[in-house]
């Protein structure tokens, strides 16, 4: 009961300030290395989960280009894992986990086979989505007389539709690497910033270097294999219900999960209010 308790008590912190999603950090000792990095790309995310709403959080993202293998993934996360991991040799029993609300995706693209092995975190510890997607040939149109520098390199403009929305790019040719943030890519350079037309989503790049750096694949414990769309519908679910989502993934019910408000009273949780998180997806399918 004591551990439940704690877990309602986490519900309500997050989803009552600001509309915060928490993660919680996982483990990854079930680790492969696939590639090796040859350039890696840090970008500063700046994104909202819906528009038409204020708050807006913040993530540092790594892009690894290997031979074969591209990844993106949010450092603030693994870095969280990496301590829990380290936590977790040394006999702790409660860890540490990420700080404000990285963006949950790990996205490890396959530019020969046009195919996405995709990760999604879900929030408070419920789980992580685990699918295969697309990657589609993105049409480009190039704005021509556009320049800007990025991190002293000379960029240019040029724009697209992808999966619902119309976004901008600055690429720059001085970096003939096809690659850029998420699913991004097919310019003749590398992409170092990005934004969508709504302001939704917003990258741009910090830093550029060449490495050696390993690309791993990390087997979750609690990871769920399922398909694009059940992985949509899930994400939604939870946005549209987010305290019924958790109840329901630790098997809590009327009798078994109780919260205190901060009247001191103490209320079953199936009694407490749903309130659903403002929430528009990456890809409009």
């Amino acid at each position: 009961m004591k551990h439940l308790f704690i877990i309602a008590i986490s519900i309500l912190t997050a989803f009552t300030v600001n509309g915060q999603v928490g993660l919680y950090s996982m483990s990854q000792d079930r680790a492969t290395a696939v590639d090796t990095a040859r350039y890696k790309v840090t970008y500063s995310l700046n994104y909202t989960c819906h528009p038409g709403v204020e708050n807006r959080f913040d993530d540092v993202r790594t892009l690894l280009i290997g031979r074969r293998y591209v990844k993106d993934f949010s450092d603030i996360i693994c870095h969280y894992d990496s301590l829990m991991t380290a936590d977790m040799h040394q006999g702790a029993d409660a860890y540490r986990n990420p700080n404000g609300s990285p963006w949950p995706y790990e996205i490890l693209l396959s530019p020969n086979d046009k195919s996405a092995d995709m990760k999604y975190r879900l929030p408070l510890g419920i789980g992580v989505l685990h699918y295969t997607d697309s990657v589609p040939v993105i049409d480009w149109s190039f704005i021509p007389d556009t320049t800007r520098n990025i991190l002293g390199y000379e960029c240019q403009l040029a724009q697209c539709d992808f999966a619902g929305r119309h976004y901008s790019a600055w690429f720059s040719t001085e970096l003939p690497l096809p690659y850029g943030p998420y699913k991004f890519g097919g310019l003749p350079g590398l992409i170092l910033q990005l934004q969508d037309d709504e302001g939704q989503f917003m990258w741009i790049a910090d830093g550029f270097e060449r490495t050696r750096e390993p690309i791993f694949i990390y087997e979750y414990e609690s990871e769920k294999r399922c398909t694009a769309e059940e992985a949509d519908k899930t994400i939604a679910r939870f946005f549209k219900s987010p305290i019924n989502t958790q109840l329901s993934a630790i098997g809590g019910g009327k009798g078994r999960v109780y919260i205190v408000g901060k009247d001191g009273k103490t209320r079953d949780a199936t009694e407490v209010e749903d309130t659903p998180i403002p929430y528009k997806p990456i890809e409009i399918r």
